[in-house]
């Protein structure tokens, strides 16, 4: 890639990345050859309208997005331009998340803690396209367009594919529609009327899947809640049980079925932190441990009716603990019903 002479840019002959519309290289300032880095991303295909269209577009939007887990333009061309770039904020020791998940020695595995961190990130940054006017849907979330920083915090990067809230979608010849296996189903369909927040939270879900298993994400079509649920990848690890309550309601073929607001997601996240802190157990373990005294010598109370009541109620059972004493009740027509729910995928 040839910058041209009056581009206030100059390249320093390293390659960060190339793509179906560009190169990125890393840049410094033609007035600053040894000040600050940056990144320029340019547009390759430049006879194409529809392709300056739309990297036009990309630009507007990301300008627009002011939020620290968001990419950050600071410089970029204009339409009429025939060099078409902009350059981007750059951040030594960055890596995109798809590097990082599917290493060796990807941190997050089986840490739930540090995954949730990395998912609020991704959902914060999509409330900030939620928020905009008009709003916007990324369409395209997944692990390499996700940077990941040092210090754990993240960049969400590459809105060439978006979508604008009652605005046309700019997709050129030959395309794919994102990522696949991340993208929504309505987006890998290209069914723009159905396409809205509720698909970027659907791939973020599927961005924390990965990043707590070390896995690629799965084809809509197979069941993540059988073969591949938490519960049979992590059997020791009970902790990253209660990420059902995450997927549950997030990783849904129809959008009607999935969390229909960030905030929403928001509360979720704040809930399951919750359950961390004090040590809950995940739904599917609530019948093993003592809410009491935590031991595992739990048994059914054959003379729990004369206790709760006689009988007792349809559906509800008696329990006591054989190391504590300690008896309760539990209706298992709840329980069993929200277990199903959660262990669906429709």
């Amino acid at each position: 890639m040839k910058i041209p002479d009056e581009i206030p840019w100059r390249a320093t002959g390293d390659t960060l990345g190339s793509g179906g519309q560009g190169q990125v290289q890393l840049v410094t300032r033609r007035d600053e050859p040894a000040g600050h880095q940056f990144a320029l991303k340019e547009l390759s295909n430049t006879a194409s309208r529809q392709a300056r269209q739309r990297f036009q577009r990309e630009i507007e939007v990301v300008k627009n997005l002011n939020h620290p887990s968001i990419v950050r333009i600071v410089d970029h061309s204009e339409a009429e331009d025939d060099f078409q770039f902009y350059v981007m904020e750059y951040h030594e020791g960055a890596s995109d998340l798809e590097k990082v998940l599917f290493s060796d020695r990807n941190p997050y595995h089986g840490k739930v803690g540090l995954s949730i961190d990395l998912f609020e990130q991704i959902i914060l940054a999509i409330g900030v396209c939620e928020n905009a006017n008009p709003k916007i849907v990324h369409r395209d979330i997944s692990p390499k367009n996700v940077l990941v920083l040092p210090d754990y915090s993240i960049r969400l990067i590459d809105f060439g594919i978006c979508q604008i809230e009652k605005g046309t979608s700019i997709t050129l010849t030959g395309e794919n529609f994102g990522t696949r296996y991340y993208t929504s189903p309505e987006c890998e369909l290209g069914q723009d009327s159905s396409i809205g927040i509720h698909s970027d939270i659907y791939s973020a879900a599927k961005v924390l899947w990965s990043a707590v298993t070390s896995k690629r994400a799965f084809s809509r079509e197979a069941s993540v809640f059988a073969d591949q649920s938490m519960e049979s990848l992590f059997p020791l690890n009970k902790e990253t049980w209660h990420l059902m309550n995450i997927f549950e309601r997030s990783i849904r073929e129809k959008p009607e079925n999935r969390f229909r607001s960030t905030q929403q997601v928001l509360n979720e996240i704040a809930e399951i932190k919750y359950l961390l802190r004090g040590g809950f157990p995940p739904l599917k373990d609530v019948l093993v441990r003592c809410p009491s005294c935590g031991s595992q010598k739990m048994q059914s109370f054959s003379e729990g009716s004369k206790v709760f009541g006689n009988p007792n109620p349809t559906g509800v059972m008696s329990w006591i603990c054989g190391i504590c004493g300690f008896a309760f009740v539990r209706n298992m027509e709840v329980w069993n019903s929200n277990v199903r729910r959660m262990e669906g995928l429709d």
